[in-house]
């Protein structure tokens, strides 16, 4: 009996490295394929399995705070227009000037020094003036003395006159001899005069109250009338000078009420007066003079510094005001968050607003806030309806 023939199957004929690339993939896939089987086992019963807590039965997460700045909405003026640049000069200033001659004996006080009205600064020698307030003392005793033989002369010739005993041009000569000795005293008294002027002036005094702030001379120098002796300066009170426009005059009236700061000073502020509006314009820059008077009792000024001047409406009102950092845009519209207390949270709640005038960092609020309302001007940019924040400088 024949066998029956049977064909072999024929095996691939692979190389060695074709071998080694063929096992490395199935060992791959063989390693993927345990991985999504092991997936797949925890997503459906792992949890169980170890007995693991149900995630959706996990306490919500405590709600994110976020810091921010506000400032309460103020009931204030509100400047009008935007500021000017003006200038401190002292209320009174004067160089104080010899009006005599002299050589100078002694430096009463030294720069910086107060002096009162009449207080002496400098003193010359005096010697000289004294002697001739005594010489025209004298001129004048005898001047009345002369006066009055004059004057005796006069009545005697008055009563020979009546007896007709002399004639009448000798009386006349009597009545002119009065004349003149009365004509010679008025002449000593202002000689006399003279020179006790003179001797005051050998005492050189302030003419007012204020501060000294240079000695021109030393003790020794000869001074003649006109000579520059001190330098004084009242600062108790100052002047500030500025210019405004044509537009800004219009509403301007004397009593005017200004914001004055010095950036000189750390920026303080100041309240000043406005005095006087110039009625024509500067040649310089076509601005009209304006002149603010303003007390400085804490003696923080000086001549020369620099003033920013804000200047206020005569009738203006208080209006609300809230720091323009604090707008926000949205549809169209300006608006802001501020700071509501609910349920024992500060949270942020938005508020629609309309605005006014700007003036620096101020912008004015006509509508949807009220004086006192906390707005949040820093930080505001990641807050949304209802979130939580925390007032920076609060705990």
């Amino acid at each position: 009996m024949m066998t029956p023939f049977v064909r072999a199957k024929a095996t691939p004929n692979y190389s060695f490295t074709t071998r080694r690339r063929l096992v490395a993939s199935r060992r791959v896939m063989l390693f993927a394929l345990s991985l999504v089987t092991a997936f797949s086992f925890g997503c459906s019963g792992g949890d169980d399995a170890n007995g693991g807590d149900d995630l959706t039965s996990a306490s919500p997460l405590p709600p994110v705070r976020l810091r921010v700045r506000v400032d309460p909405v103020r009931l204030e003026p509100f400047a009008a227009d935007e500021a000017v640049t003006g200038t401190v000069r002292a209320f009174h200033k004067a160089t104080i000037t010899a009006e005599t001659q002299g050589r100078v004996l002694a430096r009463k006080l030294e720069p910086g020094a107060e002096v009162k009205a009449g207080g002496v600064i400098v003193a010359l020698e005096s010697s000289r003036f004294e002697l001739e307030v005594r010489r025209t003392t004298a001129s004048l005793g005898a001047a009345r003395t002369v006066l009055r033989h004059a004057e005796r002369e006069l009545a005697r010739g008055d009563q020979l006159m009546k007896q007709k005993a002399i004639s009448s041009q000798q009386h006349d000569d009597l009545t002119l001899a009065v004349d003149r000795a009365r004509d010679e005293v008025l002449l000593a008294e202002v000689a006399r005069d003279t020179a006790k002027r003179n001797l005051e002036d050998t005492q050189i005094a302030a003419p007012f109250d204020g501060t000294v702030d240079s000695i021109e001379v030393n003790v020794g120098d000869f001074v003649a009338p006109g000579t520059p002796v001190a330098k004084l300066v009242d600062l108790s009170r100052v002047r500030i000078f500025g210019g405004v426009t044509a537009k800004e005059t219009a509403r301007l009236v004397s009593g005017t009420k200004a914001n004055v700061s010095f950036a000189d000073l750390g920026g303080e502020v100041f309240e000043a007066t406005l005095q006087s509006v110039a009625r024509v314009a500067s040649s310089g820059d076509g601005t009209y003079g304006i002149e603010l008077w303003m007390d400085d009792p804490a003696g923080k000024m000086r001549d020369g510094l620099v003033a920013r001047i804000e200047l206020l409406d005569a009738d203006e009102r208080p209006t609300l005001i809230a720091r323009r950092a604090a707008l926000l845009r949205s549809n169209g519209y300006s608006e802001v968050f501020i700071v509501s207390a609910s349920g024992g949270e500060n949270r942020a709640e938005v508020r629609r607003v309309r605005t006014g005038r700007i003036h620096g960092e101020w912008v004015e609020i006509l509508d949807g806030l009220a004086e006192g309302d906390r707005v949040i001007w820093d930080g505001q940019f990641a807050l949304g309806e209802g979130s939580v924040v925390v007032i920076d400088g609060e705990q």
